[in-house]
């Protein structure tokens, strides 16, 4: 009675949908467009998604000019898709929205046309091109507000103008200053800044892996991913709760957004959750952590591996290859916590009938998952990625006519070019506005000048440090798209670590980790917003509660510096396979620890002893291992004990 009062309470589930139109300022476009201008977006989608493909098997333009095409593309469906305010016209763009397409439209053709000429000039700027550059800064910097939200359009709008007026901020932050014109110079007419490699990035890597990504859901490999987790996780104890870890961890294969995940797995899980009697907060949480966990999950990760591969300068699969053990661990701490869960409120699975015949799914999607694997076998062969992508994206369309309901028609491919382009619209603006803060890093180098202070401030203590670059990450993530938080605050931070004699890789997963756990970080936490959206649930609640799902998330990264074996630096194979186990081993009692139950529940002094067992066991080596074993013996014995006293008293 108490459970159905809470969820009478919540109110019914609204759908994914509707939620990540209020949460996501991305997700907020034109869904009602007239006749004329839907067929107008689904002809320039099309061009949009074939150039790109196109490009990325038979050539490119050069950087400079294929930079600037894809933001022409970008900018000109902004201004279709999302109004200037919610008082404008909802059915079609406005007058302002038509003017802001065609500057886009001239600017970039400008570029294009004028690149060549500005080289033979070496470099001389015309009077001409600093108009164009400034109207280029103005045109990206609406477009953020449109797309991306106020948060990175603050951020970008105050390192512009710390780069004007540095000279007057006293201390170590003040620099000589610059001038408008050369403020303009840098962000429109050198690859530091609009044209930089956040968009670099964004114009090949990223559009090549969302089209890939939405083939795949197109194709009905969601459905297969729903239906084995829930023929393997169904029938156990919360079994839906364990459908929604397994489920995101095997649609973080092909998806990288967290709030898109919960929107899209949690209408299945959420009320599923609540069914068989989760409270309505612990469900939102359960799937914002599961999904936050896509991010971090190979092969595609968000997006954040090719990246990391373009900073490092190494191959793509080195880095999913080292991210492995780590999303496992991940993966498998969400899932014991809501085992304990379910075992410390008496909950069970769902019925026999309500499970799905996996193996008919199987037949049905099972060779869709054909291409994750061509993907990943042409990338272990050194192969790049767009050229991968380009033959996975072939393979899939290829493959899917080898069933009825898999089969990718014209009126299959519409959709798919139109949903990737606009997939593409709020990574690419927040890619160029990341352009903005990495300029002006450059040209001030107060990124060096945070590196020295925040090293001195630690007193040269690399916990200190690795703590105050955690903060610097997960506080720049807050409300921003997961690569771009990446991109600035690598920009920022790992230059920091760098200070300390971190190397590179593990200094930049470090980063990249918290980066991605901003989007269950309390207050902004955008998964959480969404899963709370949909679970009918309080904010807060939900959000604190997938804090603590995701916390073995923030205990990992720092054994990225202290052991980096578990992202397979070590001498041997061994010592990677026994970080992996304590390491598992670890995240079981972490579990424990944080719900505060193993065979009944714990009193706060068993679990702060499995607490710091955990700690122990993730972190490997030899003496922290053993410490962790026997605090974990001594945890385990002092449940087992309590639990046999407890049996006593209730025969007596």
């Amino acid at each position: 009675m108490e459970e159905k009062k809470d969820m009478a309470e919540c109110g019914p589930e609204v759908s994914g949908d509707d939620v990540l139109r209020e949460a996501a300022r991305e997700c907020a476009y034109r869904t009602d467009l007239t006749p004329f201008w839907s067929r107008f977006i689904v002809v320039f989608s099309c061009i949009f998604v074939l150039y790109h493909i196109i490009t990325s098997r038979f050539g490119m333009p050069p950087m400079f000019k294929h930079r600037a095409v894809h933001l022409g593309f970008v900018l000109c469906l902004v201004w279709i898709y999302y109004p200037a305010s919610k008082k404008s016209a909802k059915t079609r763009p406005t007058s302002l929205d038509l003017f802001l397409a065609l500057a886009s439209v001239v600017v970039c053709g400008y570029t294009v046309l004028n690149v060549d000429a500005f080289a033979l000039r070496g470099g001389v700027a015309l009077p001409r091109d600093y108009v164009f550059g400034l109207v280029a800064m103005l045109l990206v910097l609406e477009a953020c507000r449109r797309v991306a939200g106020r948060g990175l359009l603050i951020l970008a709008i105050i390192f512009i103008l710390y780069a004007l007026f540095g000279r007057y901020i006293p201390g170590v932050l003040s620099h000589r200053g610059y001038t408008l014109q050369r403020v303009i110079y840098q962000m429109y007419l050198t690859t530091e800044g609009i044209y930089g490699q956040p968009i670099g990035i964004a114009a090949t890597y990223l559009v090549l892996f969302i089209v890939f990504s939405s083939f795949l859901e197109k194709s009905g490999l969601g459905a297969l991913f729903n239906d084995i987790s829930l023929a393997i996780g169904g029938r156990l104890v919360g079994g839906p709760a364990k459908v929604a870890v397994i489920g995101s961890a095997l649609v973080g294969t092909i998806s990288g957004s967290a709030a898109t995940n919960v929107a899209t797995s949690g209408a299945f899980t959420i009320p599923l959750m609540k069914k068989i009697g989760y409270k309505p907060y612990f469900a939102g949480a359960v799937e914002a952590a599961a999904s936050t966990g896509g991010q971090i999950m190979p092969p595609i990760m968000g997006t954040g591996a090719f990246i990391m591969a373009e900073f490092l300068g190494i191959p793509y699969i080195s880095i999913a290859a080292a991210a492995v053990i780590p999303a496992i661990l991940y993966f498998a701490a969400v899932y014991f916590q809501v085992d304990l869960r379910a075992r410390k409120i008496g909950l069970k699975g769902l019925p026999k009938e309500e499970i799905p015949n996996a193996w008919k799914t199987i037949m049905k999607y099972g060779h869709m998952f054909v291409p994750i694997i061509i993907l990943v076998v042409l990338l272990m062969q050194h192969f790049t990625p767009l050229y991968s992508a380009f033959y996975a994206i072939l393979s899939t369309w290829i493959l899917s006519f080898l069933r009825k309901e898999t089969r990718m028609g014209p009126r299959k491919l519409i959709p798919i070019a139109v949903a990737s382009a606009r997939s593409c619209l709020s990574l690419s603006v927040a890619m160029a506005n990341a352009g903005f803060v990495v300029a002006v890093l450059s040209m001030t180098g107060i990124g060096i000048i945070l590196a020295d202070n925040i090293v001195a401030l630690s007193h040269g203590s690399l916990f200190v440090t690795l703590v105050l670059c955690m903060v610097v990450s997960i506080v720049l993530g807050m409300g921003l798209p997961t690569s771009a938080c990446y991109i600035i605050a690598a920009t920022i931070a790992v230059p920091i670590l760098r200070e300390m004699n971190v190397p590179g890789l593990q200094a930049h997963f470090f980063v990249f980790y918290f980066a991605c756990l901003s989007t269950v970080t309390p207050p902004v936490a955008l998964a959480s917003y969404v899963a709370a959206g949909m679970s009918g649930a309080g904010t807060n609640q939900v959000g604190w509660a997938a804090f603590k799902l995701a916390l073995a998330g923030f205990i990992v990264p720092f054994f990225f510096i202290y052991a980096p074996a578990i992202i397979l630096l070590a001498d041997s194979s061994a010592t990677i396979v026994w970080a992996a186990v304590s390491g598992l081993a670890g995240t079981a009692l972490l579990a424990a620890a944080i719900e505060g139950y193993l065979f009944g529940v714990i009193p706060w002094f068993l679990r702060l002893l499995f607490f710091f067992a955990a700690l122990g066991l993730m972190a490997p080596g030899v003496y922290s291992d053993l410490a962790g074993l026997g605090l974990a013996a001594v945890a385990i014995a002092g449940s087992l004990i309590l639990r046999r006293r407890e049996a006593s008293r209730r025969k007596d």
